[in-house]
Order: structure tokens, then C-alpha cells, then sequence
């Protein structure tokens, strides 16, 4: 390897010093946005608790949630065809 000149070495220097400025200046933008979608993952865990419901158990708790309210739409539809017929039926009298 052959030795670099001064204006070399301090070149090399310069443009060294220049990327890692820019290494510590994405490092530090990178971990603000961390720190933000901590923070915002945070906030979501709080909103699903203050709702009612655990976090590690919500998908379950939506598959529950939705097979209970299809079983009510089931419900109220039987009910309601079982009124419309009553009328109906009271109609043709």
C-alpha cells in the first residue's frame, strides 16, 4: 500500500468525518421514529384495555365478539319472520 499525501490523508479524513455525521444523524432520526411507534403502539395497547379487552387475547375476543352477534342477526331474523307471518296471517282473516 502506498502511502497517501497530506492533502490526501486529510480528504480521506474530511469525508469520513462528513458519513459518519450523517450515521449519527439517521441513527438519531431512526430512533425518534422508534420511540414515536412505541409510543404509539403504547397508546393502542391503553385503548384496547380501556375497552375491555386484553391485548394478547384480541383476536379471539373479535372471533368470539362477531360469532355472537351473527348468532343474535340469526336470531332477530327468525323473530322477525315469525312476526311478519303472524301478520300475515292476521291479514288474510
Amino acid at each position: 500500500m502506498t502511502q497517501r499525501s497530506v492533502d490526501e490523508l486529510s480528504s480521506t479524513i474530511d469525508s469520513l468525518q462528513k458519513r459518519y455525521a450523517n450515521v449519527l444523524r439517521r441513527k438519531a432520526e431512526l430512533g425518534g421514529a422508534l420511540k414515536a411507534k412505541k409510543e404509539e403502539l403504547a397508546a393502542l395497547v391503553k385503548e384496547i384495555q380501556d375497552a375491555g379487552y386484553n391485548p394478547k387475547t384480541l383476536v379471539e375476543d373479535r372471533a368470539k365478539a362477531q360469532s355472537e352477534l351473527e348468532h343474535l342477526v340469526s336470531q332477530f331474523e327468525g323473530d322477525l319472520k315469525d312476526a311478519e307471518e303472524a301478520l300475515a296471517t292476521y291479514d288474510k282473516k
